[in-house]
């Protein structure tokens, strides 16, 4: 008796029950395409047996990650044209294989613009092509493309009519495709675009493209001019906004070298500032040394200031502006105190510029 209690309380090795997916596996392969094709007549959307419904979603699942591709092919086809399908199969057909992935995103009508906009950071570079291409693209995936996608996805959204370049969409493409002239020309050709866009896009186009611009959409020369201006001194300010006076030195001589730095925009950055780029913008146009730049914008000596204005060949209106900066960011007062202290030869900071900036 007592042999027969022990042989009971000893533990009896437990099989787990097979799952759906070992079940199909062991079928072979025209079995399993098969069962795609009845699962995807069960996933009809008015299907109104609930039970064979959900019996047909696990079956799905389970297809949608068969060793087959033939079979993941025959389930994603068959699934192609319904309205409503679980997400979880969206999303494996969607991630899988091109062959699998490509023909059912360009045509399935159960993709809202906000799934769309999900899957697109874990799609493959075809079938976020496939998603660019849709004529039910929203707002929200054509964002995503522009974020997560290549060139090739981000012309095909630019040129897709579908999609309307609003300011939020149009900022994006500027900012993650500026140096690429094809995505800007493209957006550039849009028809009807917001003046609002025009403007932002101006100074990225060449002067053929601008001066065509202007003349479709009626901006005046001057004006697009003054943007482009506008919208380059803010590129390099973003650029050196946080940079030590020796990094500004650096990007100072580069623009020099490659024929773009001007007094206005050496003014502009000082305006902002910076007065390094002053320093070193003069520095580069006199070929003098930053030490002799700082210690003429002290003031101290007049004819010493008007000298180093002749070297830089300044026009009038440029050197009465360096003078006021002078004036009000080094002075006389200031100059005696400190020249002769290079220590203290750094350039004060106005309020508008960051502790690194002025380290």
């Amino acid at each position: 008796m007592q042999n027969a209690v022990d042989a009971m309380s000893e533990k009896q090795p437990v099989t787990k029950p097979n799952t759906a997916s070992d079940c199909i596996s062991s079928l072979a392969v025209p079995e399993r395409v098969t069962l795609a094709r009845k699962a995807g007549e069960q996933l009809f959307p008015q299907n109104r047996d609930k039970e064979k419904y959900a019996a047909a979603c696990l079956l799905a699942e389970a297809l949608a990650s068969d060793l087959c591709l033939q079979v993941r092919e025959t389930l994603a086809f068959e699934l192609r044209k319904y309205t409503r399908l679980p997400k979880t199969i969206i999303t494996k057909i969607a991630c899988d294989a091109d062959e699998v992935a490509v023909p059912f995103l360009r045509v399935t009508p159960a993709l809202s613009d906000s799934l769309m906009a999900e899957l697109i950071p874990l799609l493959s570079d075809n079938a976020q092509l496939a998603i660019a291409v849709r004529s039910d693209i929203g707002a929200k995936a054509s964002r995503q493309l522009i974020c997560h996608a290549n060139d090739n996805a981000a012309l095909t959204v630019i040129g897709n009519p579908s999609v309307g370049i609003d300011d939020a969409l149009a900022s994006m493409v500027l900012d993650h495709f500026a140096d690429n002239a094809r995505v800007i020309e493209a957006i550039a050709k849009r028809p009807n675009l917001p003046l609002s866009i025009v403007t932002k896009i101006l100074h990225h186009v060449g002067d053929q493209l601008r001066k065509e611009l202007s003349e479709r959409y009626g901006v005046d020369p001057a004006v697009a001019k003054t943007v482009m201006v506008n919208s380059t001194h803010e590129t390099i300010w973003r650029q050196i906004r946080h940079a030590t006076p020796g990094q500004v030195h650096a990007h100072v001589l580069d623009l020099r070298q490659n024929g773009k730095l001007s007094p206005e925009l050496m003014l502009a950055m000082a305006d902002r500032g910076c007065l390094a780029f002053l320093e070193s913008g003069l520095a580069a146009f006199a070929g003098r040394i930053l030490t002799e730049i700082r210690e003429v914008l002290h003031l101290a000596n007049l004819k010493q200031f008007q000298a180093l204005m002749r070297d830089c060949n300044l026009e009038d209106g440029h050197i009465e502006h360096i003078h006021k900066l002078a004036r009000r960011h080094y002075g006389a007062r200031r100059a005696r105190r400190e020249v002769g202290n290079p220590s203290l030869w750094q350039s004060r900071p106005s309020g508008r510029m960051t502790p690194q900036s002025a380290a």
